[in-house]
């Protein structure tokens, strides 16, 4: 990878300038490719495709204070991929780093966004086009450039205390599935949990039973496949039966 950093916008300058279309791998290097497992010829052409998300940027917080590398993954199973990392130039990612992943064998959808605040083991948002991805990266700007902490985010760490209570197990990927909805995997159940997070309930969708739910700090959460099972410290004891007068 280049040594030189340069603003997202002079990226996009030199992008459509054409100074990182050539296949020489100090052209691909320049443009921002850190590591790769695919041949160096095919740089430019996986550059092409993953370029498209870099493209679509239009805030200017971004566009002036982030940089921009790549990196093509192997995985264990599956074919080879591609992500960009946008990064602050400033080097203190400070919650702001993320990460925008290709064709991963790993994920569902095509397009998928890593974000540091929202922790990296579940994309914070996938989709199935460019244009949802960078619609979805220009609206989160304002967040990131003004230190604003999503509800979501508190919300998967109400997630993460129901899971530590309920299958006594931590740091399970928690992946979000629509506003205010969640879903991880049990281990070594592998048993997928859904779970609804609301901190009103009278603001609860329909399928949110509020007798069945738990709180967890600000927020009440159902669990759909927990329902009417408790976690154990939760559990009502049974009332003692009388003792029956002797006669």
């Amino acid at each position: 990878m280049s040594e030189e950093r340069i603003s997202v916008r002079q990226w996009q300058e030199r992008f459509r300038a054409g100074a990182y279309e050539s296949k020489d791998l100090k052209v691909q290097c320049a443009a921002g490719w850190y590591d790769w497992f695919c041949q160096d010829q095919a740089l430019a052409g996986r550059l092409k495709k993953i370029s498209r998300v870099v493209m679509g940027v239009t805030d200017p917080y971004i566009l002036d204070n982030y940089y921009v590398w790549f990196k093509n993954n192997c995985p264990a199973v599956g074919g080879l991929y591609d992500d960009v990392r946008f990064e602050p130039l400033s080097g203190d990612r400070d919650g702001k780093y993320f990460v925008v992943s290709l064709d991963s064998p790993y994920e569902s959808l095509r397009w998928t966004l890593f974000t540091e605040r929202y922790d990296f083991g579940a994309p914070e948002y996938g989709c199935e086009s460019v244009r949802d991805m960078v619609k979805y990266i220009n609206s989160m700007a304002h967040e990131l450039e003004q230190g604003i902490i999503p509800a979501f985010t508190v919300e998967r760490w109400a997630v993460l205390k129901y899971m530590q209570r309920h299958d006594k197990t931590v740091n399970r990927p928690v992946h979000r599935n629509g506003e205010h909805r969640f879903s991880y995997t049990t281990f070594p159940g592998k048993q997928t949990k859904n779970i609804i997070v609301t901190s009103d309930l009278k603001d609860a969708p329909p399928d949110f039973v509020s007798d069945q739910a738990e709180q967890y700090g600000g927020f009440y959460l159902y669990c759909p496949e927990d329902a009417e099972c408790p976690a154990p410290e939760q559990k009502r004891s049974k009332p003692a039966r009388k003792k029956e007068a002797e006669r």
